[in-house]
């Protein structure tokens, strides 16, 4: 298994938010957001949600059917332009 960079939950409870069948408060990162309810529109909003949460801009050629497969997918893309906040991530 590859390493991956721990999920933020600053950034789980934003993705959480926009997956209508995910139960609770957690996922894990190879959790299928298609399954879990995470539909073109919703890819939309989600991306509108980190933006402007996160302070960047997610490069067109990252709106791709393998960035959004998994929290940890996405999480991987989206890490590379977020700087985390010492002490809150």
């Amino acid at each position: 298994m590859p390493d991956t960079l721990p999920i933020p939950p600053g950034f789980l409870e934003i993705l959480i938010a926009h997956l209508p069948y995910a139960l609770g408060d957690r996922i894990a990162e190879d959790d299928d957001l298609a399954a879990l309810g995470l539909d073109s529109m919703g890819v939309v909003q989600l991306v509108t949600d980190l933006e402007e949460t996160f302070g960047f801009e997610l490069p067109d050629e990252l709106l791709t059917e393998d960035t959004f497969a998994t929290a940890g997918s996405l999480w991987a893309a989206v890490a590379e332009f977020v700087v985390p906040e010492p002490a809150d991530v």
